[in-house]
């Protein structure tokens, strides 16, 4: 039951990662000046290693990444907090 919660709420924070990777892909809509619009760019080439640009597969790539972060940080999160998940009595 243990790993069914941790599992959980592993995935949980992976598609939390998803969604604030997709608001950062519809925040570039509204970018005007140019050299912000570099920096976005280069921000993410540096988060997410293979990101090329604004194309299907680095998009696809840049969610993929952004679930392993999440989920990542969830294991970690549960290795240095290893009663969250026990139930409260």
């Amino acid at each position: 039951m243990k790993n069914a919660k941790f599992f959980a709420h592993a995935a949980t924070i992976g598609l939390f990662g998803v969604l604030l990777f997709i608001l950062c892909m519809l925040w570039k809509l509204t970018i005007t000046d140019p050299l912000v619009d570099q920096f976005h760019v280069l921000y993410l080439k540096f988060l997410f290693p293979g990101f090329k640009g604004f194309d299907v597969a680095s998009i696809l790539w840049g969610m993929v990444l952004s679930f392993v972060y999440g989920f990542l940080a969830a294991v970690v999160f549960h290795g240095l907090h290893p009663d969250c998940c026990k139930p409260k009595k």
